[in-house]
């Protein structure tokens, strides 16, 4: 099963390896898709702008703290299949 990854970003601004496919990705793809469908310029995607790069911590700093509550909450988590209660694993990296 693939971990929960919140996304991160390296000290080579080129290097989106650790920010594709992440959370803040996704959820950086939803602002994009937002922006788009109200007629706003859709974000710049240079992963070497300083603007973006910002842009991208804050949307890590979101996913990771999503992701960490998430980690650390499991209890709050139960699945219930035919009258029984099951535990749900969530399973996290770069926390």
């Amino acid at each position: 099963m693939p971990n929960l990854r919140p996304g991160n970003l390296t000290d080579v601004p080129a290097d989106e390896t650790q920010f594709t496919g992440s959370l803040a990705d996704t959820i950086e793809q939803e602002l994009d898709a937002l922006l788009t469908l109200d007629g706003l310029p859709q974000l710049p995607s240079d992963p070497t702008d300083s603007e973006v790069r910002a842009r991208r911590r804050f949307l890590i700093a979101i996913a990771r703290g999503v992701v960490r509550h998430l980690h650390e909450n499991p209890e709050a988590f139960v699945v219930t299949v035919s009258g029984g209660d099951h535990q749900v694993a969530i399973n996290a990296e770069q926390l």
